[in-house]
């Protein structure tokens, strides 16, 4: 018998979905979806950008299949915000709450807009500082484990981030990306082998 996933003492794996993937740029200066249309900007002057956050309700959602191929739908899979301060006008008392909702989608299906909470909200954010561009990092939500199905496998999952609730002033802060964590399943198991995998992606 080979070596299972359960055999194997995985450290959690987690991937980054950049806020270029949530909403398409018609312009340089302004985004095509996404409630509130956030509008791409510029990260200082490091050449890569986030979404500007003009008010509460600002929206972007992004497609994901990489998750659900390599995560143990068996296991939670956790979700945080990565997110920065744009202007040098923000307060250390400033805080915002991200609203991350999900749905999976099989192939076949025609997606529907994220509209699923995390199990696990992520929690209100201050991060206490003031310095302009600087990269912050949420608390940690969670999807519990079971949740998501081995159909899921084969599919893909819709995002969506919103700036649920903020203090900050129009245009301080700006979404970087959604970072998702969770445990692999990369080997043979109890619902997948070969033959199954091959009859799965074929269909």
């Amino acid at each position: 018998m080979g070596i299972r996933d359960r055999n194997i003492d995985w450290l959690r794996q987690k991937h980054y979905i950049h806020a270029n993937r949530f909403g398409f740029c018609a312009t340089p200066a302004s985004a095509v979806f996404g409630t509130g249309e956030p509008v791409p900007t510029e990260v200082s002057d490091v050449g890569w950008g986030g979404l500007l956050i003009a008010a509460a309700g600002d929206t972007g959602a992004a497609p994901d299949f990489q998750t659900p191929c390599i995560a143990d739908p068996t296991e939670e899979i956790g979700v945080r915000v990565i997110w920065s301060i744009h202007a040098g006008t923000a307060s250390t008392t400033d805080d915002v709450t991200w609203l991350v909702k999900y749905d999976q989608f099989d192939i076949g299906e025609v997606p529907v807009a994220a509209a699923t909470a995390l199990d696990t909200a992520i929690a209100e954010h201050r991060c206490g500082v003031t310095t302009q561009h600087s990269v912050q990092r949420t608390s940690r939500g969670v999807i519990n484990a079971d949740t998501l199905d081995f159909t899921a496998r084969q599919g893909g999952i819709t995002w969506s981030a919103e700036a649920d609730a903020l203090d900050y002033a129009t245009n301080e802060i700006q979404f970087l990306a959604l970072e998702i964590d969770y445990k692999p399943l990369l080997c043979i198991n109890s619902e997948e082998d070969e033959d199954v995998f091959k009859a799965l992606s074929a269909s």
